[in-house]
């Protein structure tokens, strides 16, 4: 549902301090839809054939819907890695918020147990967080995913200002273990959630 602009700015009108987020306010236009990463996850699914590990926001909702509609869609099995991936996705599939795929989800214990072409592993940690489940699988630490030759990698985000070091260290060292690997800077592979200059122009008059 497209937000309601005018009705924003009837209920601001008087306000004194009007706030608004900023990272990509020195941007021209308008954010693109999240609807347009659509493209970006096909292209990426349909010539693939090994696994697929995509990484996003824990709190992007909405994405996480559609990696598991595209899985569906590719018949792959999605093992979900990540206390907080883990914990948003019940929380948000109880509160009725997601609408998972009947028989997609698999535990992260056995995801040897499916052909490397069947599978897509959903984590969290995509900005680099040194403790994170990413992290962990692009330094060959992770107990349960070991990435390899012929994974493909999708980082779904665009890195948190002060955050770019920790990210493209991940990004680096999926490359050194032979995966391809795909994001935002290159691929479209993520659209932000904050707006850009038309936006904040829109609010402010």
């Amino acid at each position: 549902m497209p937000p309601a602009v005018l009705n924003l700015g009837f209920l601001a009108h008087g306000w004194c301090q009007p706030r608004a987020n900023r990272p990509p306010a020195a941007r021209d236009g308008f954010t693109p839809s999240g609807r347009t990463v659509g493209d970006p996850f096909d292209y990426l699914f349909g010539p693939c054939d090994g696994r697929i590990i995509i990484s996003t926001f824990a709190s992007n909702i909405y994405r996480i819907q559609q990696a598991l509609n595209t899985a569906a869609r590719y018949k792959r099995k999605v093992a979900v890695i990540g206390r907080s991936m883990v914990n948003n996705l019940t929380i948000a599939q109880e509160l009725g918020y997601l609408q998972v795929p009947q028989d997609i989800l698999i535990k992260i214990q056995d995801i040897n147990k499916q052909p490397d072409e069947n599978l897509v592993v959903l984590s969290s940690g995509s900005q680099g967080e040194p403790l994170s489940a990413l992290t962990r699988i692009a330094a060959q630490e992770h107990p349960q995913v070991r990435l390899k030759a012929g994974d493909t990698a999708l980082l779904s985000v665009t890195p948190i200002p002060g955050n770019e070091e920790l990210v493209s260290r991940t990004i680096n060292n999926r490359y050194k273990l032979g995966a391809r690997v795909f994001y935002s800077a290159r691929h479209r592979a993520h659209a932000s959630g904050h707006t850009r200059r038309a936006e904040l122009k829109l609010m402010l008059h």
